[in-house]
């Protein structure tokens, strides 16, 4: 059973004094004067570290594979995973009349 605080007073149990709740801050909204930070630019050579099998991924696929996804970003395409698989198809016959 609570007892009302102006009761709990008189009968000597202190109060706990309540403070009021502060309304949570919203977060900033873009600005779009570009007074905000830049995002940071997308890697374009991948890490060589990792177990073997990533090493190979990263070095015969990411690079290749992170510059197509800019390109689908970047143009949003209706087709996307069309778009990408061209780039990806013709980047392959790029690289390999050079390794040829």
């Amino acid at each position: 059973m609570s007892i009302p605080s102006n009761q709990a007073q008189a009968q000597g149990h202190p109060t706990p004094p309540t403070q009021p709740q502060a309304a949570p801050s919203p977060a900033p909204a873009p600005s779009s004067t570009g007074g905000g930070t830049a995002p940071p630019p997308l890697p374009t050579e991948p890490t060589p570290n990792g177990a073997p099998v990533r090493q190979y991924i990263n070095s015969k696929i990411t690079g290749v594979l992170l510059e197509g996804m800019k390109i689908v970003a970047r143009e949003q395409p209706k087709d996307p995973l069309r778009v990408l698989g061209e780039y990806l198809l013709q980047r392959s016959k790029e690289l390999e009349g050079k390794d040829s």
